[in-house]
């Protein structure tokens, strides 16, 4: 078993998410990818000796700003989304403030913060690990203190996104919350969670009948199963297919979660 991953039978270990985002399950697949696991592991390395988080273009690969560590699962991990992919990034213009009663002071929401510095500027992530808010950040530095934020909204076909997230950044500054109303869960994440389990459960060499007796159907487990439990092996083949289907890339299309 990977460091990091949960126990595939143990169906509180993945709880959580049922109240995610689609992108933290975007995340869920991500740090399952070997490849990603190792880019990460030398990136991680080089990072503590250089004690900064600052934008890493390796991580472009994956879609992210900065390498996150792969074992962190949700909702511990924090990973920084790129705005080429995830289309609810808000862009904004920060310049600094003395009206401190109109102002944004990333201080005061801290604990649910992440920046990462580019040569473009800073992205930000308010996250508390299910809910993301995201927000990339030009001209003055957020660290500076508190700044006015001039928000760059267009288009008639892309605006969505931004705008709902500029919704929710508004929701999440007013009451320190994230607002139910807002941030929807993920659709089918019932479905999202088997898929996860399964991949884990193929992970760890689980056979086909392991798998259709402990998330498909009880009778599967007993003998004569393919009999008692006609239905279940059909069902379990389509689970395993859609989550290696996950897992070689679809789960991108989780990023593109404007109205989810």
């Amino acid at each position: 078993m990977r460091q990091g991953q949960a126990d595939w039978r143990d169906e509180t270990a993945y709880a959580p998410l049922l109240a995610a985002e689609p992108c933290v399950f975007a995340w869920e697949w991500l740090r399952r990818d070997k490849a990603y696991r190792e880019a990460a592991r030398q990136a991680l390395q080089q990072r503590a000796r250089a004690g900064v988080l600052a934008g890493e273009d390796g991580a472009r690969r994956w879609q992210l700003h900065a390498f996150e560590d792969p074992a962190l699962p949700a909702p511990a991990a924090r990973p920084v989304w790129r705005a080429d992919s995830y289309r609810m990034v808000l862009r904004a213009a920060a310049v600094p403030s003395r009206d401190l009663a109109d102002a944004f002071d990333v201080a005061r929401l801290g604990r649910l913060a992440t920046i990462v510095r580019g040569s473009g500027g800073e992205h930000l992530l308010l996250s508390d690990g299910l809910r993301v808010v995201r927000v990339d950040v030009g001209r003055a530095s957020l660290s500076q203190g508190p700044v006015r934020l001039d928000y760059a909204l267009g288009g008639m076909t892309q605006v969505d996104g931004p705008l709902l997230t500029l919704r929710r950044l508004l929701s999440l500054w007013r009451t320190g919350g994230f607002s139910p109303a807002l941030h929807r869960r993920a659709a089918r994440a019932q479905r999202l969670v088997l898929m996860l389990r399964a991949y884990d459960a193929i992970a760890c060499g689980a056979s086909q009948r392991e798998i259709a007796s402990e998330l498909v159907d009880r009778d599967a487990a007993g003998p004569r199963w393919r009999v008692k439990a006609p239905s279940a092996r059909s069902r379990a083949q389509r689970l395993v297919r859609d989550a290696r289907r996950m897992a070689a890339g679809a789960y991108r299309r989780l990023l593109d979660d404007r109205l989810a």
